[in-house]
C-alpha cells in the first residue's frame, strides 16, 4: 500500500469507530468552510480567502490526525494527547475565523485583529503538535517498529 493510500479518508484499517467519526466530522467541516469561503468570495462584500485559507489548512491537517499514532507500537498517551491538541487547535482556528467574519459584518477590519491573531496562534500550535507526531512516527519507522510502505 502506498503512502497516499494509507492517508485516504476511506482507509480505516486499524482505526476505532471514534477515529472514523472524527475524520468524517473534520472532512465535513472542511468541505463546508471551503464552499462558504468560495461562495463568500463571489457573492460577499469582502474577500476573506486569507482567513478561510488558514482555517482550511488547519482543518485539512485535522482530517488525517485521528488515529495517527495508533500505528506506532508502544505509543504513549502523550502522542494521543498530541492528536487531540491538533484537533482542538484546528477547531479553535476555524471558530475564530468564523467569529471574525461574523463580527466585522463583511467589512475588512485591521489586518491583524484579535480573531486573526488567535487563529494564527491556534494554527501554529496545531502545526507544532503535528510536527511532534510526524517526528515520532518517522523515528518509529526508522527503528523498524513500523513496516515500510510497499
Amino acid at each position: 500500500m502506498s503512502t497516499m493510500e494509507q492517508n485516504l479518508i476511506g482507509n480505516t484499517t486499524g482505526l476505532s469507530r471514534a477515529d472514523k467519526v472524527l475524520r468524517y466530522f473534520f472532512l465535513a467541516l472542511l468541505i463546508g468552510t471551503v464552499i462558504y469561503s468560495i461562495g463568500g468570495t463571489f457573492f460577499g462584500k469582502d474577500n476573506r480567502l486569507n482567513d478561510y485559507g488558514l482555517a482550511d489548512a488547519a482543518l485539512l491537517l485535522a482530517v488525517f490526525i485521528p488515529g495517527y499514532s495508533r500505528h506506532i507500537p508502544g505509543a504513549h498517551r502523550a502522542l494521543r494527547a498530541c492528536e487531540w491538541a491538533v484537533m482542538a487547535c484546528s477547531l479553535v482556528c476555524t471558530a475564530t475565523v468564523i467569529v471574525g467574519d461574523v463580527t466585522d459584518h463583511g467589512v475588512r477590519p485591521d489586518p491583524y485583529n484579535m480573531p486573526w491573531n488567535v487563529a494564527m496562534g491556534a494554527a501554529l500550535v496545531a502545526f507544532c503538535f503535528y510536527t511532534i507526531l510526524l517526528v515520532s512516527k518517522e523515528r518509529a519507522r526508522r527503528r523498524g517498529l513500523i513496516p515500510p510502505a510497499s
